[in-house]
């Protein structure tokens, strides 16, 4: 039967209209295709490809943050077992110096940092030690803002374990999470203990180097500054809180081992200071050099200042002076540090009799100035080993002193609310004294691999001229401790 022309129309229009829509599939299939061709023809042309985004993004800028992270496992013993003050120390093993974080760009230029710190007085409890981002998108000038490492002196950033070479650490740093400290009344105390971090805003400046004695860095900052030993921070608005309780009875000092956690200041006045880098010889590296670093050839200088008020009142202030140096050649080493500092700090007032405080409780305001020095010597032992990288042996010697008003000791004192074990106080009359430590250190750093530190110490702290005996002094004794660490950091 031949085709009418209606049935020829209605083919013809079919036909028409299946080569329309086939045609309209293939243009979405060449523009869908399109993209991939220009991506696969620019990347074989040498053109970069767009930024990733969504979960690409997010993929990539987590395979570029990198963990680190810090443990020493330590084994002391401690001495004499009849001591003054100390509680003598038999075979104790105790983790220390525990520290881990991350740290990556968050944008091109600008990385981001966070570390978390486990103290052992904390008994496993967490601390935020440091978090900042810092901006580094101009040449030679570097930005921080957060809580951040102070720059100030050289064992402030040497605070992990596997960055210094002893067990213990020099007594201008001591650290109160360990035996790095021996105190009593009228002794000296550090100024600052390793691994000062505080909240403010940091910028650093790399000079070109045209001479010798132009700086390899100039760093200035601004930070909230040391706090009290007794928490009187200024408490954000709650209805629990409606008042500031005043100095406690046992008095108000600088909080040297960062004891308090804040995040806020407790007072009004900001903490202020800077640091200077000398880089001489063919020494060209970041500062500070930690100690674990390959030889080095070179001479660095460095010289630091800060200071500002610390109680919650901003009546009582602190200075402190740094300056330091370190010489290496060929894995031998000679380094030191001498500071300086004066603070103000409130004690209750004793009665002219010596035999109690003044009712009702005064807090008298004093000023004593702490200062000292270490020096240390480095020097391998086996460079190579049959097992292990490299043994090396260090000899640090340490002097510390105090000047300041002399203090009343008192034990079991009641004010009425509170038993205090023991304080101290001071009479209107006290004259001032100097005290004194020594301490000697010898050790060894034995690096069994990339990761793994076993480290051997023997320090011996001189503590005849440490204070001044009373009727309620125990003695005078030095004190002597061996310890092992086994020390991880990646």
């Amino acid at each position: 039967m031949a085709p009418t022309p209606e049935t020829r129309y209605t083919d013809a229009n079919v036909l028409h209209r299946t080569s329309s829509s086939l045609f309209c599939q293939i243009l979405l299939a060449a523009a869908l295709a399109a993209p991939s061709v220009a991506r696969a023809e620019g990347a074989a042309a040498g053109a970069p490809s767009p930024p990733p985004s969504g979960r690409d993004f997010i993929l990539e800028k987590l395979g570029q943050v990198s963990l680190f992270g810090s443990m020493s496992a330590t084994w002391r013993n401690v001495g004499p077992k009849e001591p003054g003050f100390e509680t003598q120390i038999q075979n104790e093993v105790y983790l220390a110096d525990i520290y881990f974080g991350a740290r990556g760009p968050v944008l091109p230029g600008v990385p981001f940092y966070l570390e978390l710190n486990v103290p052992t007085s904390q008994q496993g409890g967490l601390r935020l030690f440091q978090i900042y981002a810092e901006y580094d998108r101009i040449h030679r000038l570097k930005f921080q803002v957060g809580k951040f490492l102070v720059p100030f002196g050289r064992y402030n950033e040497l605070y992990r374990p596997d960055q210094f070479l002893t067990v213990t650490r020099p007594l201008m740093y001591a650290s109160p999470d360990s035996i790095d400290l021996v105190t009593r009344p009228n002794s000296p105390r550090p100024p600052i203990s390793a691994g000062y971090a505080d909240v403010g805003a940091r910028v650093s400046w790399y000079p070109v180097r045209v001479h010798p004695l132009i700086p390899d860095e100039m760093t200035a900052f601004v930070v909230n500054g040391l706090g009290e030993t007794t928490n009187r921070s200024r408490a954000f608005p709650n209805p629990q809180n409606l008042g500031i309780p005043g100095p406690p009875t046992n008095g108000v000092t600088p909080d040297f081992g960062h004891q308090n956690n804040n995040l806020a200041d407790n007072n009004n006045a900001k903490s202020v200071g800077g640091r200077v880098v000398f880089a001489l010889g063919d020494l060209r590296l970041p500062f500070p050099i930690p100690e674990r670093a390959a030889d080095l050839d070179g001479v660095v200088l460095g010289l630091s200042g800060m200071g500002g008020a610390y109680d919650l009142e901003g009546q009582l202030n602190y200075q402190m002076w740094d300056v330091n140096w370190a010489l290496e050649y060929e894995g031998v080493s000679l380094s030191g540090e001498a500071m300086y500092s004066s603070d103000d700090f409130l004690n209750p007032a004793v009665a002219p009799s010596g035999a109690a405080l003044v009712a009702p409780i005064v807090q008298a305001r004093r000023g004593e100035q702490i200062y000292g020095y270490f020096i240390q010597a480095a020097f391998p032992l086996m460079r190579k080993p049959f097992l292990g990288k490299r043994l090396t042996g260090v000899l640090v010697f340490n002097q510390l002193y105090r000047r300041g008003p002399l203090q009343d000791f008192f034990l079991n004192y009641n004010d009425g609310t509170t038993t205090f074990p023991s304080l101290t106080g001071v009479r209107s009359d006290a004259p001032y004294v100097l005290r004194q430590i020594d301490k000697y250190t010898a050790a060894l750093n034995y690096r069994l691999a990339e990761h793994f530190i076993l480290k051997f110490d023997y320090s011996y702290w001189v503590m005849g001229n440490s204070t001044i005996l009373s009727a309620t002094s125990l003695g005078s004794h030095d004190i002597y401790q061996t310890a092992f660490s086994l020390v991880m950091g990646f």
